[in-house]
């Protein structure tokens, strides 16, 4: 009797293992038979699931980004933080607190590609880095709703934010930086902005 394969299982499978190769090698390290080989599985199994490496990624990261964005949906629904402390909570989570996380790794990577070439895969992957933006953006505006900060352009705020943790992103992973120094330098920041 032939082997029942669960293909949704399967397919999850492959993206959890190719986090790990995409995280360690990067995306243009990668090719297929390092993410077969981590699968423990041949090249033309994974042709089963996947197109080729883009689709692969696009998964891949596409997971990895709805995994960070719920982290942050959960920081800005919570009714005990002001909006600044969620701001704050969010740079934190996404400088300091996932050091070991395949996910962040995978973000820069993400940052990395986006940058410096485009097809149609990648294209969609700038939409995930944009609910971030967005996210900030809001409570920037709840901030200033709430009068915890001074009237600003909440639109340059959030870029700048967003900024400072996709330039801290790269900075971590290619220098020794001490990371608590920067996280309380953009918090200094904020708190200059406050009524």
């Amino acid at each position: 009797m032939p082997k029942i394969v669960d293909h949704e299982t399967k397919k999850q499978e492959i993206i959890e293992k190719s986090k790990i190769v995409f995280a360690k090698r990067g995306y243009h390290n990668t090719n297929i038979s390092h993410i077969s080989e981590k699968c423990g599985m041949g090249r033309t199994t994974i042709y089963q699931y996947f197109k080729n490496k883009d689709e692969i990624f696009y998964y891949t990261v596409g997971s990895s980004l709805e995994e960070i964005q719920t982290q942050i949906e959960v920081i800005a629904a919570d009714d005990k933080l002001t909006s600044i402390e969620k701001i704050k909570e969010i740079v934190e989570q996404l400088t300091n607190g996932q050091k070991n996380n395949n996910s962040i790794v995978l973000l820069l990577e993400i940052w990395l590609v986006l940058k410096r070439e485009r097809n149609e895969t990648l294209e969609k992957l700038k939409e995930y880095t944009q609910e971030l933006k967005k996210t900030i953006e809001i409570l920037v505006k709840e901030a200033i709703n709430e009068k915890e900060i001074k009237p600003i352009d909440s639109k340059s705020l959030a870029e700048t934010i967003y900024t400072f943790i996709e330039t801290f992103t790269l900075q971590r992973n290619s220098v020794n930086l001490d990371t608590r120094v920067k996280t309380e330098s953009l918090d200094l920041l904020i708190d200059g902005l406050r009524v």
